[in-house]
């Protein structure tokens, strides 16, 4: 009891997301290349915010406009790249964010947020933009309906959140990540003690090795970073100094995102053999997008290769990659920036 409650003591007091990640690593590799990312890939979230990109998850409050582009040829995977120090790299990172001030959005202000989003499922791969809007307060959500033949209609939609709900609203993501520890050793201990608690609850199935621990930690930071709006700059730079003491977390420049954009990678591989990256915007260090890269060939149940899907996903296959198009504050519903 007293571990829960010191966990309860760290976190802001609205539900935590991510049972997810209660499930095995295989277990998310599987849904991934399944084509979970159409629908819930990261999180288990109402219905009015199904369809957005993990990683981007405060854009992924709103309902969205979707637009899928299917493809024969397979995602690219990631190009070539210089290695580079992480703990050099994600502290420049660190001081670059830390000199811009946080800023709480108004409850009626909107979070515009397009995302694009690949990879690849039984037949064919696919590709596919989103863009949605979501009033602060997470009352409300916006989207055009995008009917074939028809001139858009721009839909604005209530929000009621059950008791069961998962997902946070963009203002409870804020006032959350505020309340973290500012410094990069407490908030990792606290990021640790959640995944212990969660390990627990799941009888052991989240990980089973310390390695798998601290990939289950590295997806967890990433995930705040891609709150958009809703992670405040001081704690971006917290986020970036707990990343670099990660072992295995793995740096290099020159590579570029989803859409082509310059970057630089920061990733880890899990026990799992799935390979988790996201990138940061060359001089910015703007979160920018996220993939996940099988790194050694994963065999899938036998179920899915019964009902025509693949036998084995090979190594080197981009499962699903995501990428932040554009996200930011707009005084009304439709309004783009």
């Amino acid at each position: 009891m007293n571990e829960l409650k010191e966990v309860g003591a760290f976190r802001a007091q609205v539900p935590e997301p991510g049972r997810e990640r209660l499930a095995p690593g295989r277990e998310r590799l599987v849904r991934a290349a399944a084509g979970r990312s159409r629908s819930r890939f990261r999180f288990r979230v109402p219905a009015w915010r199904a369809g957005l990109a993990v990683g981007v998850a405060v854009a992924g409050a709103a309902a969205v406009t979707v637009v899928v582009v299917d493809r024969n040829d397979p995602a690219p995977a990631p190009i070539a790249a210089r290695p580079v120090s992480a703990t050099g790299v994600l502290e420049r990172a660190a001081k670059t964010v830390a000199g811009r001030p946080d800023h709480r959005p108004a409850p009626n202000e909107w979070v515009y947020t397009r995302t694009y989003q690949a990879g690849q499922q039984d037949a064919p791969s696919f590709m596919q933009h989103m863009e949605g809007w979501v009033r602060f307060d997470g009352r409300k959500t916006a989207r055009y309906d995008g009917i074939p033949g028809k001139k858009p209609r721009l839909e604005v939609t209530d929000v009621k959140r059950d008791g069961d709900s998962e997902e946070r609203s963009p203002a409870q993501w804020y006032d959350y990540l505020r309340a973290l520890p500012d410094d990069a050793s407490a908030l990792l201990a606290g990021i640790d003690r959640r995944a212990k608690s969660y390990n627990a609850e799941s009888h052991g199935r989240l990980f089973n090795s310390e390695d798998g621990r601290d990939q289950w930690v590295f997806g967890r930071l990433v995930d705040f970073l891609g709150q958009g709006p809703s992670t405040p700059q001081s704690r971006r730079a917290t986020i970036f100094r707990a990343l670099a003491r990660i072992p295995g977390v793995q740096v290099k420049e020159g590579t570029k995102d989803a859409l082509g954009r310059p970057g630089t990678t920061v990733s880890r591989t899990g026990p799992d053999g799935l390979r988790e990256e996201f990138v940061l915007a060359r001089g910015t260090y703007d979160y920018l997008g996220l993939r996940f890269v099988v790194v050694k060939d994963q065999r899938l149940p036998k179920a899915r290769a019964r009902r025509g899907g693949p036998a084995v996903i090979p190594a080197g296959t981009v499962t699903n990659e995501q990428a932040l198009e554009k996200t930011a504050l707009v005084d009304r519903p439709g309004q783009r920036p």
